[in-house]
């Protein structure tokens, strides 16, 4: 995805509130160094509620075949009192009201993924920060991200004059089914701007691109990509600067599913 990944940072972005045996997700979580830069992804988890509850997060990472199933991701996080663990799957207890800071450490090379927060018993309520720093430990860039559900139909909103660029990523939450996945380009009046183009994403997988590499010939377009998938996933996307080093998160839009 050219020199700088797609920007997924969670810290001020709404709140999903998850009820008992429930799951929300991250789409796009990234972890390591790139470059020139470390890239790090902050999980807060908090209970609203006045119960204890219970959940585990876990992470999966890509896989470069887009039809095979994504892969258990051994991430290293550091928790709210400095303590680090390496592990696929984090479990936590929440007191009622008590709140729980998982930092990614970005101790090796740089990879990408998403994360699935599964509420076992009681209310979670979870946001996340996306961060870029350089090699020195100097904060250089976050952007603040929801988190999402998966759904059939979604819309990103695109805006690519002036040199800007959207990133986009998705995943296929799913453990079984693979995702069909149909990509369209529209532009401010809802017309489309080029031809579809249609992608397979096996089950746990994860991709992340620019619109401009799935649209190659389209023209700079302010309106919306389209997202049309056999089964539900997630997506999320950001809008670059034409220096790729400046960056605003854009939430999807769910569509009504058609009847």
């Amino acid at each position: 995805m050219k020199r700088v990944p797609l920007i997924v940072a969670w810290m001020l972005g709404t709140a999903l509130l998850a009820s008992a045996q429930t799951s929300f997700f991250y789409p796009h979580v990234v972890d390591g160094v790139l470059g020139n830069t470390r890239w790090k992804t902050t999980i807060f988890l908090t209970n609203p509620s006045s119960t204890a509850a219970t959940g585990a997060i876990t992470f999966t990472q890509d896989n470069t075949n887009p039809l095979a199933a994504g892969s258990s991701w051994q991430v290293t996080l550091a928790d709210e009192t400095g303590v680090a663990t390496t592990s696929n799957v984090f479990t936590f207890t929440l007191a009622p009201g008590a709140t729980r800071r998982y930092v990614s450490t970005a101790a090796g090379s740089f990879v990408n993924g998403f994360a699935t927060v599964t509420t076992i018993s009681g209310t979670v309520s979870g946001t996340a920060i996306f961060s870029e720093f350089d090699l020195a430990g100097n904060l250089m860039h976050e952007a603040a991200v929801p988190s999402a559900d998966a759904v059939l139909r979604q819309r990103i909103l695109v805006d690519t004059t002036g040199g800007y660029s959207v990133g986009v990523a998705y995943a296929n939450p799913g453990t079984t089914t693979i995702a069909n996945i149909s990509l369209t380009l529209l532009d401010n009046s809802g017309n489309a701007v080029a031809a579809p183009v249609t992608q397979t994403l096996g089950p746990g997988n994860h991709l992340a691109a620019f619109t401009s590499q799935f649209f190659i010939s389209a023209p700079p377009v302010v309106g919306t990509m389209q997202i049309t998938s056999s089964t539900p996933i997630i997506a999320i996307s950001l809008r670059f600067d034409p220096t790729l080093s400046k960056f605003t998160t854009l939430p999807p839009v769910p569509l009504a599913s058609l009847p």
